[in-house]
């Protein structure tokens, strides 16, 4: 839908599209302030529709994607590498990896030697916990209890 001839009416659907009361957005749009007549205002199918595709094209523009996060991310290296910013740009490009799915983040969790124990783990204990992890027991030492 085209935007409407009347100017009016087009700053009010536009105004209603981006999240005004129909009382603020009529008024702002050069109205006398009137509740009924915002609503009336509103009710009109080419006011309605041009409200329903200005949010519509608004919901569009919101949507996130892969592909949009990757094009801004390369926006970021470019101006870090234009402002001569290598940590910034290094950064742009691990998110990038990390985005297209090249990269894959991952983070230990436990204190140092925490988990030092599963190396004394024989092919039984180490099986026995797999099992039971699977039946959906947990994650923990076998009932040997193995660790130190």
């Amino acid at each position: 839908m085209p935007t409407l001839q009347n100017s009016r009416w087009e700053k009010f659907a536009q105004n209603v599209a981006k999240g005004m009361t129909l009382v603020d957005a009529h008024a702002d749009a050069g109205y006398e302030r009137n509740d009924g007549n915002a609503v009336t205002l509103s009710r009109r199918p080419e006011i309605a529709g041009r409200i329903k595709e200005l949010k519509g094209a608004a919901a569009e523009a919101a949507v996130v994607t892969t592909a949009g996060l990757i094009a801004e991310a390369e926006e970021a290296r470019l101006l870090a590498m234009e402002e001569r910013n290598a940590a910034a740009a290094v950064a742009a490009i691990r998110e990038k990896g990390v985005l297209s799915g090249k990269r894959i983040e991952r983070a230990e969790r436990g204190g140092p030697g925490e988990f030092d124990w599963l190396e004394n783990l024989s092919a039984d204990e180490l099986r026995e916990m797999i099992t039971r992890a699977m039946n959906g027991e947990g994650f923990a030492a076998p009932s040997s209890e193995t660790k130190q």
